[in-house]
């Protein structure tokens, strides 16, 4: 990911030629140092840590890969290290000489099981140091399936994790429209911002892979002029220009800023409320029929009302708002009323 971001969306990183890549460049960096040290015995696995340092570098790419790509301390921890490493190399071998004879050999060798221990300490230095961030791995892969085109597999990336940000939050959005989803599983995911965060031009929003021309085409067209989610989808619907897709994202926007009202006025221009809903649209009306004592939607489900019930009597269970908030999570975390709920208190 980091190539991409350093050559502006030129290039695309592939496992297979990267993996083959770097796995020989780290070798020959070994190679090398072993060929000017020739260092055996005991301490041969020094040979291994520059490689082993790049390799971390490499992996520790700072999670605020939006504004760049940076190592952090790594910048100056890498080539410290490596220059240790080389002194110390040097100065162990000159003491080779005089290192007591060994006649075990082989791979199973006293020798041998030095090293493997040398190098099995390196992997697990390795892997404590890289990014171990879920948030943006979880981004990453959502934008390489979407560019894969593997709707299916997007929606199901960390799908019940509690941790998002912004920039997730707006991907969630984008792969379950481009499964066919967003009505029936958007409030299943936890989520941050609102509706301001669903188009990637927020500057809290930053899409690595995904192109913007092909977003925007999907919502009825791209914009020279900068709007905010809200401005631009009423925009396309006012100009005539939006499509079926726009039409779930406006309404979705509605429900993620706890907009009722504007919801139910707008859901029967482009719903046949007599037919089956989307379920975050039904769950959104029965709690906006609960909510009015005049509602300018009257909308039954029988189903949907006993489960509200249900609902609203786990609610008076708890008088702790932290434990009914969790309550809630654990029995009702897939609707749109827990959403709801927990913006309002």
């Amino acid at each position: 990911m980091g190539q991409h971001v350093l050559s502006n969306g030129q290039t695309h990183y592939s496992r297979l030629i990267g993996t083959v890549i770097i796995t020989f460049v780290l070798w020959l960096m070994q190679i090398c140092l072993y060929m000017l040290t020739r260092m055996k015995g005991r301490f041969h696995i020094l040979t291994y840590v520059p490689s082993i340092v790049c390799l971390t570098a490499l992996t520790s790419i700072d999670s605020d890969i939006v504004h760049g790509v940076t190592l952090g301390w790594w910048w100056l921890t890498a080539p410290l290290l490596t220059v240790v490493d080389v002194i110390l190399l040097f100065y162990v071998r000159q003491l080779q000489a005089y290192e007591p004879q060994d006649f075990s050999h082989g791979f199973l060798g006293r020798r041998a099981w030095i090293n493997y221990s040398g190098l099995l300490v390196l992997l697990v230095f390795v892997m404590l140091c890289s990014n171990h961030r879920q948030v943006l791995h979880a981004r990453l892969e959502i934008e390489q399936c979407i560019e894969a085109g593997d709707y299916q597999k997007a929606v199901k990336v960390d799908a019940h994790s509690l941790h998002t940000d912004s920039t997730l939050t707006s991907l969630r959005v984008y792969s379950l429209s481009l499964a066919g989803l967003l009505p029936d599983k958007l409030f299943e995911y936890s989520l941050v911002g609102g509706s301001s965060v669903m188009l990637p031009d927020n500057p809290n929003v930053c899409y690595l892979i995904c192109g913007k021309a092909s977003f925007y085409q999907r919502l009825g067209g791209m914009f020279r002029q900068k709007m905010s989610a809200m401005h631009y989808l009423r925009f396309v619907h006012q100009h005539h220009l939006a499509t079926s897709v726009a039409h779930d994202y406006l309404l979705c926007a509605y429900l993620l800023d706890g907009d009722l009202e504007a919801f139910v006025h707008a859901i029967g221009k482009y719903y046949d409320l007599k037919q089956p809903l989307p379920k975050h649209y039904r769950e959104a009306l029965v709690l906006y029929d609960h909510l009015r004592s005049n509602p300018y939607i009257v909308y039954h489900n029988s189903v949907m009302e006993a489960d509200f019930a249900d609902f609203q009597s786990l609610i008076k269970q708890y008088s702790n708002l932290n434990e009914r908030l969790s309550a809630l999570r654990d029995t009702y975390g897939n609707t749109y009323w827990v959403y709801y709920y927990r913006m309002k208190h």
